[in-house]
C-alpha cells in the first residue's frame, strides 16, 4: 500500500495523520487467522483510546508494482475514530458520532485500475493493523458498480486478498438473481464467491 491523504477532522487534526499511518501499514507473509478475534463488545470494554479523531474522511492510495503512479485503494468516510494499542494488537474503531442514531461508516473500494469497485457500509468497523483486516458490524450493505448487492450483519474484508468473507446469514441480489445462504467466501466485487446452504430465485430469460 501506498500514502494516505488525510480529509477532514473537526477536532486533534494532528492526531488523525498518526492514525492514517496505522492504516495504511500491512501486516507480513502468512495466512489470516480468525481465532482469538475481538467483538465490538471487547472494543467498547477497552479503555480509553489511545488517539481519537472525529469527522473523519481519508483516502489511501497504493502503487501497483508495474507503473510509478499511486492510485486509489479505498476512502473511509466516518463520524469517529480511535486507535487502541495493545500489548498483543493494534486496532482503529470507526463509528458514527455518539448522537448520531442514524450514521453509518462507509468505505469506498477501488479495482487494480483505480476505477470505483464497491461501496461497504456498516453500523461499525473495526481495522486490525497486524493482520490488514477489516471487521464490519451491524447492517452491512456492499453494493458493487455491477449492480450487485450483499446483505449481512457481519463481514470481515481482508485488504490484501481483496476478499470477503461472512461467519453467518447473507443475502446476494443481482438484477437477476436473489440467494441466500451462509459462510459466504468471495471476491470483494462479488464477481467470484463460494457459500453455503444456498436457497433463493434465479430469473430465466426464455427464447422468443
Amino acid at each position: 500500500m501506498g500514502d494516505a491523504d488525510p480529509g477532514t477532522g473537526t477536532a486533534r487534526a494532528t492526531v488523525l495523520g498518526s492514525l492514517l499511518a496505522a492504516l495504511v501499514l500491512v501486516a507480513g507473509c502468512g495466512d489470516w487467522q480468525t481465532a482469538d478475534e475481538q467483538t465490538m463488545a471487547d472494543v467498547r470494554a477497552e479503555d480509553a483510546p489511545d488517539e481519537e479523531s472525529w469527522d473523519v474522511s481519508f483516502l489511501v492510495t497504493q502503487v501497483p508494482h508495474d507503473t510509478a503512479a499511486s492510485q486509489p485503494r479505498f476512502a473511509v468516510e466516518a463520524g469517529y475514530m480511535a486507535r487502541y494499542t495493545r500489548d498483543d494488537t493494534t486496532y482503529t474503531l470507526l463509528r458514527p458520532q455518539q448522537d448520531d442514531a442514524d450514521g453509518r461508516v462507509t468505505v469506498h473500494l477501488f479495482d487494480d485500475q483505480g476505477d470505483s469497485s464497491a461501496v461497504l457500509r456498516a453500523d461499525r468497523i473495526v481495522y486490525y493493523q497486524d493482520d490488514g483486516r477489516f471487521l464490519a458490524r451491524g447492517q452491512v450493505v456492499v453494493q458493487t458498480q455491477d449492480d450487485e448487492r450483499l446483505e449481512t450483519e457481519t463481514l470481515e474484508w481482508i485488504e490484501r486478498t481483496r476478499r470477503v468473507q461472512t461467519p453467518g446469514f447473507v443475502r446476494i441480489t443481482t438484477p437477476a438473481e436473489q440467494i441466500q445462504g451462509y459462510r459466504l467466501d468471495a471476491a470483494e466485487d462479488l464477481d467470484t464467491y463460494r457459500l453455503a446452504e444456498i436457497t433463493g430465485r434465479v430469473e430465466v430469460e426464455e427464447d422468443a
